[in-house]
């Protein structure tokens, strides 16, 4: 069987790369970067196409002509929503693991996902606003775009000096959200035809301008697991999910939906296989926690000596296993390189240069 594998400047694609591999599949990647990361990693063929947002009608092109040549398709970032605007406009076999057009659409809205939650979690009160004079002036609330990714964008603030220069409108809508104070949680799942194949949560701890994680705790709540169960039923899902909550020690509340890969990913690793054309999972004890590289120490460990937390820090390294193990160390320097190239031409903090050419805004 052909495997393509979209977006691998995510590191979770080294996953992917070793569940078909170790299972006897060819393996090809396909991104618009130059040096995405699991490029250098074994078994792999890599395809370099259009960035989807700025060049559709050549990433659309390119991508039809490779999908008619595989078997399957896994998407892993907010590419996916271009991809599935090439699937709508074709006649194929090639099996997609992603859910419908209208359901993917519906999940990514930070207002509309809200009608598919269930009685396991709660929703923080929420309401669209498709004008600044909607807004109203308070403490325990927080703004956001209801396409936005890694906490940009977000406004904690609301004064009438931070919506100054912010433009909402009925086509570029916002919500408006109470604030919850706990702890952050996100859980990740593989979905199949509406079957939960497998599911984990996790604590992201280490962030990266306050909302990218780079290091991953598992963390257990039945709660997530009858949420996941009977969304999965309800909504006949089929791809990978994620969901960020936030605990408050009383209920779970649902901040937002992700409905492509996350870092959850890397803690079901372990224990996932590929057979007969279907995942399977058989559950780890004692899970392992899991980093991204030396992000620890090049990241936060000059931080982390300034508040005598250095060796704190040192120990989570210690104890968690590296998700880029097996991706040679020239390999992640010249993704790197590549990351801070692309910050630099277009004047981006690093999180946005990551993305900005396949994010789906609406």
């Amino acid at each position: 069987m052909r495997v393509l594998i979209t977006c691998p400047r995510a590191p979770v694609t080294v996953e992917w790369i070793r569940l078909f591999s170790n299972a006897g599949h060819e393996v090809l990647l396909v991104d618009s970067l130059n040096f995405p990361i699991a490029k250098y990693y074994k078994n792999t063929k890599y395809i370099k196409v259009s960035p989807p947002r700025l060049a559709f009608e050549q990433y659309k092109k390119k991508m039809m002509e490779l999908i008619n040549h595989v078997d399957w398709v896994i998407p892993n970032c907010e590419d996916l929503f271009y991809l599935s605007r090439v699937r709508d406009s074709m006649q194929t076999d090639t099996f997609f693991f992603m859910p419908q057009s209208d359901l993917l659409f519906e999940l990514h809205h930070k207002f509309n996902f809200f009608k598919r939650l269930n009685e396991h979690v709660q929703a923080p009160k929420t309401k669209l606003l498709t004008s600044k004079e909607h807004i109203v002036l308070e403490e325990k609330s927080i703004l956001k775009p209801v396409y936005s990714r890694f906490g940009r964008s977000v406004i904690r603030e609301i004064t009438q000096k931070n919506i100054e220069k912010i433009e909402i409108s009925e086509s570029y809508p916002w919500v408006q959200q109470e604030r919850i104070v706990g702890e952050a949680v996100c859980n990740y799942a593989l979905i199949l035809n509406g079957e939960l194949l497998a599911h984990v949560a996790y604590r992201p701890m280490y962030l990266l301008n306050g909302a990218a994680a780079t290091y991953f705790e598992p963390y257990v709540d039945e709660r997530l697991e009858k949420f996941i169960t009977k969304f999965a039923k309800d909504t006949n899902y089929t791809g990978q999910v994620a969901f960020d909550f936030i605990d408050d020690g009383k209920a779970l509340y649902v901040l937002e939906c992700n409905p492509r890969a996350t870092s959850g990913l890397h803690l079901l690793s372990a224990g996932l296989s590929f057979e007969r054309n279907t995942f399977t999972y058989t559950k780890e004890a004692g899970s392992s926690a899991y980093r991204v590289g030396t992000t620890l120490y090049s990241l936060f460990g000059v931080k982390a000596l300034l508040n005598g937390e250095f060796k704190r820090l040192h120990q989570d390294h210690q104890r968690a296993k590296d998700v880029l193990e097996g991706v040679p160390m020239y390999g992640q320097a010249l993704s790197m390189f590549g990351m801070l190239q692309r910050a630099v031409m277009y004047r981006k903090e690093i999180t946005s240069a990551s993305t900005f050419d396949i994010e789906f805004d609406g």
